[in-house]
């Protein structure tokens, strides 16, 4: 089968290696195989490849999602030819992932037969599973989302910060007013078309600008997508007793400096989500699909690469160029 292998870390992505005779996974009890049809690309696969994921064993033929049609069920509930996406669980990591043609991923994390609407194809289709299912884990169960919060998105170009706006201001959350940032004005258009209602020029601190924007209070709930040297700006952006949800890093830093006492006070609480938590069997990816379908909710497709150039897409990734989600088709 066609595969894209990463040999050892860490390397650069030309040096991803494209095979079109790797070992084909075989039907496994338990296992869902899985025609692969397209799979999105995330920072966390960039990070494994920059050797940052420890713990891993080389060679592994990355990718923490994709979408596809069942050839075998190993058992379960599915049949052969559902149209399916497969999401964590192990992909990429403790296991063989989505950028290849086949893959045999746990029941656990395949989701229900899913039916595309006539005008989403593989190439939006791809674009949804982890990115979608991390912003509405993180609205929904982290920050606990309600119409009547203003919503703050730090890191708001991210496919994760795109989908958080949209998914905030469609029917599942009805929020009136979200603001959101980008570090460059030529990708303001991209944040706007999310739905975002305020759209901040990051220069380095935006909290000044929040507070202004929402007559001195703050926002009730934030995302903070940019990282930990980001926190303490994005606490002091929240209301007294607001909630932000850290979930990713777009900065590449991990740890920085944070006082709590400080960036905490008097009231504000700090959480995250992992998208390890998502539960495919009974989140609403179907309802997201159709609404993507009718237009309710905009989905930012930057670019579509080919699975023979995932080399390529990695450093067209890498090099933060995209305003939105990169896919690679298989077919």
């Amino acid at each position: 089968m066609r595969a894209v292998i990463c040999p050892r870390v860490p390397i650069e992505p030309t040096q991803l290696v494209y095979s079109t005779a790797h070992p084909t996974p075989q039907p496994k009890t338990g296992h869902v195989l899985i025609r692969i049809k397209g799979f999105g690309l995330n920072r966390s696969e960039l990070y494994t490849r920059q050797g940052l994921s420890p713990g891993l064993v080389f060679p592994r033929i990355l990718g923490i999602e994709c979408v596809g049609v069942v050839q075998d069920a190993g058992g379960g509930a599915w049949k052969e030819g559902d149209i399916v996406a497969a999401v964590m669980g192990g992909m990429g990591r403790q296991f063989d992932g989505g950028y290849a043609e086949y893959t045999l991923i746990p029941h656990a994390h395949v989701s229900p037969a899913i039916k595309l609407p006539e005008n989403v194809g593989w190439d939006t289709f791809a674009a949804i599973p982890e990115t979608f299912m991390t912003a509405w884990g993180t609205l929904h169960s982290s920050l606990k989302l309600k119409s009547t919060d203003t919503l703050f998105i730090h890191g708001g170009t991210s496919s994760v910060g795109l989908a958080c706006a949209s998914l905030a201001k469609s029917s599942l959350f009805n929020v009136s007013t979200v603001l959101s940032t980008t570090r460059t004005a030529h990708k303001v258009p991209s944040v706007q078309a999310s739905g975002v209602d305020h759209v901040i020029i990051d220069s380095g601190s935006v909290s000044a600008e929040v507070k202004k924007l929402t007559g001195g209070l703050g926002a009730a709930k934030a995302v903070e997508l940019v990282g930990p040297p980001a926190l303490e700006d994005t606490c002091a952006a929240l209301a007294p007793d607001g909630v932000v949800a850290i979930i990713g890093s777009l900065s590449g830093v991990w740890r920085a400096e944070f006082d709590p006492m400080s960036a905490l006070a008097p009231s504000k609480y700090l959480t995250m989500f992992s998208s390890n938590s998502i539960n495919l069997s009974t989140a609403p990816l179907q309802q997201i699909v159709d609404a993507v379908g009718t237009g309710e909710i905009k989905l930012s497709v930057d670019r579509v690469f080919n699975i023979a150039d995932a080399g390529q897409a990695h450093a067209y990734m890498e090099a933060n160029s995209a305003a939105g989600k990169v896919v690679c088709l298989v077919d």
